[in-house]
């Protein structure tokens, strides 16, 4: 176990490389979510927030399974986790300032698979205005398929794919093919498990998107890069609830009407056969009171059935994780 510790902080004394790809980028707001989630099925050790400061981390906060959640001093008062389990790591940032802007890696330490990682960059300006090239609607839970073709001159060397919702933009993909005749394909970490790309011609890329979720929906870009250029070509992606969620809620509303209208049936049958024996009972009443030389009748009733951290506990230090 202190093995496992020890290569974990290994990061600690090391500087982020910056040209490494950046898995999403935020617009600085008043209060900012940075989110971090784990979607596979390893058991996740320890996250861990840090912001970067030059060629040197800081420490944010951490959060294991064992010890709990510990935030640093400089940012107790203003951040705080949004679930706090070991699925979904992400912190909610408050009352930011200029002093936020920069560069943010969520390190998730997984057993047995090693250390994962999300980086985030923070910026001040928006991303402007983004027309579409098109825009294409389907339905939720379904795989979709989105084609990006280039057709102007010159060669392509590399592309990138975004998707933009309000003030963020996420890496999809990543796809260069190298001088040895190798391709290189990487993809943003909140894509790889439901995403594929295929860009054995980097002129002609399908994007293909499993069971996409309302998540899925957004802005869709695919920038090709050339020596002396670039070209984008935007995709609005529409998703429809038209899927099992909306056809169990017609069944259940179309089941709740057939119920009601057999209840008010029945209802209205019964009422009616009870109207009927009122009816005969009244005559037989009648009939007895007119003839004194039959016997009193008896009447019967009708009964009603009716969800690794190398470090000394301290003050801020509380176990929270569930």
């Amino acid at each position: 176990m202190n093995i496992i510790i020890g290569l974990f902080f290994l990061h600690l004394i090391k500087s982020v490389q910056l040209e490494e790809i950046v898995d999403s980028t935020l617009i600085l707001r008043r209060a900012i979510t940075l989110d971090c989630k784990y979607s596979g099925k390893e058991t996740v050790i320890q996250a861990q927030w840090s912001k970067v400061n030059g060629s040197l981390e800081e420490t944010m906060c951490t959060i294991t399974k064992s010890y709990g959640k510990y935030i640093s001093e400089k940012y107790i008062s203003r951040l705080s986790f949004v679930a706090e389990n070991s699925s979904d790591l992400s912190i909610i940032l408050k009352e930011t300032s200029e002093a936020d802007i920069g560069i943010y890696v969520c390190y998730l330490a997984v057993f047995p698979i090693g250390t994962v990682k999300k980086v985030i960059a923070v910026q001040a300006d928006d991303f402007g205005p983004i027309v579409p090239s098109s825009r294409q609607t389907f339905k939720e839970n379904t795989d979709i398929t989105l084609n990006f073709l280039y057709t102007l001159l010159g060669h392509v060397k590399q592309v990138t794919v975004q998707k933009f919702t309000d003030g963020k933009m996420e890496l999809v993909a990543h796809c260069e093919h190298l001088m040895n005749g190798r391709k290189l394909l990487s993809y943003g970490i909140d894509f790889s498990k439901h995403s594929f790309l295929n860009c054995s011609n980097l002129q002609k890329i399908t994007l293909k998107i499993h069971q996409a979720a309302i998540t899925d929906e957004g802005l869709y870009q695919c920038h090709f890069w050339l020596d002396d250029k670039n070209h984008t070509i935007s995709i609005q992606v529409h998703l429809q609830t038209t899927g099992i969620t909306s056809i169990s809620t017609f069944a259940l509303i179309c089941g709740t009407s057939s119920l009601v209208i057999i209840v008010i049936f029945t209802i209205a049958a019964f009422c009616l056969v009870r109207r009927k024996n009122n009816k005969r009972i009244q005559v037989k009443q009648v009939n007895v009171s007119f003839n004194s030389t039959y016997p009193q009748l008896d009447i019967e009733t009708v009964d009603e059935e009716h969800t690794y951290a190398n470090f000394v506990p301290n003050s801020s230090f509380s176990k929270s994780w569930t």
